[in-house]
């Protein structure tokens, strides 16, 4: 086991219990995004930009602002256009051409976290979620909100399904979603950069918060994880306020935020921790904290040990959601299986495993049919040598079915050879021509890419041509 830091052993049990329960949310600050400086050092991306925003808005002495809101406050003071500020920023994150950091990376790859929080307007946590979850899509993953509703709806996930909220989540979602709570650089001039915008953002919050149903209730009853703060303290407190809903003296403890004491502040540290006693604060570096929670939740319930395959089929609704695909797959394969239908979760694909192998019968041949025959958008085997292995499997009367489904010139079969097999005879005749993809270690995001693409035809139009 890791050794301690941060928190006891049994606080770290707990935090990671409730992690693996799905009753945290990670909110992400500025002082988790960095970006390596010239000495290779990690340094908060906003003061790494700042003198340059500085230089292209033709401020005095750019090299001594550290924050992109003490810009922001001197140029518009000084009669700047808020406009040209915005663009300018706009500009600088669109041209960011830097990997995400070791730290969102570690914290999008804690895979039972399904949304995730970004107070700041960069993309690079969804640059980290599309790094380690295969499958993830900014365009239909990223949520931006906007003080009056968003007025681009295709900058919003196509999951929310709500046009009278489009800046709210979806009501159900598989998946990871990123949701910028303060706008991010694609929404230019609508997102947040110093105190006016800030005050907008909170406002339009308490404004929407009928429209944003979905959001408010996921952020009113998580824990929150706020992770690198922003120096401006009050934006913490308002934001806590507006996400609980109520008096935050009124509540229990409830959530962490993590980040050094140099960066929060005697007064945050003094407020959040002992008087109105809302959250736990964890004094150190954010990166390094993630770090140790990455490592200790891989320890626990980590994608390489076996429960996380039993988590995921465990969430697996015992009816096949209509509209889905159905994966069909041997038992040994279970382990690969999971991996492919993790991905496919993560861009937003609606995937269905069956979970009831042991109840045979009659009856449940006929339901698992139906499912096949007229609920299913596609149809997913997984081939193997296990799979190849004995012609009596359940997998080939699945497939038996499907093939009962098929018709020539449209795509439904979808096969994906997981092991390096060559002579695949066990798969219905009339799949003979399909071409299979076979599940090379880099291949897998060109898979999911091109099973997300189909399921969105199919949704527009019915089965594409193929």
């Amino acid at each position: 086991m890791t050794a301690s830091m941060h928190l006891s052993d049994r606080d770290w049990r707990n935090l990671l219990r409730e992690i693996h329960s799905g009753n945290v949310i990670p909110v992400v600050g500025p002082g988790l995004v960095t970006v390596p400086d010239a000495a290779g050092n990690q340094v908060v991306l906003y003061k790494h930009l700042a003198p340059q925003l500085a230089r292209d808005l033709d401020l005095d002495e750019p090299d001594s602002y550290t924050t992109f809101n003490s810009v922001a406050r001197d140029f518009l003071l000084g009669g700047g256009e808020r406009k040209d500020l915005y663009i300018g920023i706009g500009c600088i994150l669109d041209q960011l051409d830097v990997p995400p950091p070791k730290a969102l990376v570690e914290l999008a790859g804690i895979t039972d976290f399904e949304l995730f929080i970004s107070g700041t307007i960069d993309p690079l946590l969804a640059r980290a979620v599309a790094k380690a979850r295969p499958g993830f899509s900014p365009e239909r993953g990223v949520i931006r909100f906007h003080p009056a509703g968003n007025p681009n709806r295709s900058h919003q996930a196509p999951l929310s399904g709500n046009a009278e909220a489009p800046c709210d989540l979806p009501a159900t979602f598989r998946g990871p979603l990123v949701y910028h709570i303060l706008g991010d650089f694609n929404t230019v001039p609508d997102f947040a950069v110093w105190e006016e915008d800030y005050m907008e953002f909170i406002f339009g919050l308490i404004e929407s918060r009928d429209l944003l149903e979905n959001l408010f209730r996921m952020l009113g009853s998580r824990d929150l994880l706020l992770l690198g703060a922003p120096s401006d303290d009050w934006i913490v407190r308002f934001f806590l306020r507006v996400a609980r809903g109520k008096r935050l003296s009124d509540l229990p403890r409830r959530g962490y935020l993590a980040d050094s004491r140099e960066s929060l502040g005697d007064s945050m540290v003094f407020f959040i921790d002992k008087a109105v006693k809302a959250t736990r604060i964890i004094e150190g570096s954010p990166s390094e904290f993630v770090s140790q929670l990455a490592t200790r939740w891989h320890e626990a319930y980590g994608t390489s040990n076996e429960s996380d395959a039993d988590s995921f089929l465990q969430r697996q609704p015992d009816d096949m959601p209509r509209g889905s695909v159905f994966v069909s797959y041997s038992h040994d394969d279970l382990a690969a299986t999971v991996r492919v239908a993790q991905a496919l979760a993560a861009a937003g694909v609606p995937v269905w495993l069956d979970r009831q192998r042991l109840k045979f019968g009659e009856n449940y041949d006929r339901s698992l049919e139906h499912a096949i025959k007229f609920d299913s958008s596609f149809f997913l085997s997984i081939i193997s040598r296990a799979s190849e292995s004995d012609p009596t499997r359940y997998v080939h009367k699945e497939r038996a079915w499907a093939a009962q489904k098929h018709v020539d010139g449209f795509v439904f079969y979808l096969p994906l050879v997981i092991d390096e097999i060559t002579d695949v005879r066990l798969e219905p005749r009339c799949f003979a021509n399909v071409d299979r993809e076979h599940l090379l270690k880099d291949r897998l995001p060109g898979f999911v890419t091109r099973v997300r693409q189909l399921v969105e035809q199919f949704r527009d139009s019915g089965h594409p041509r193929g």
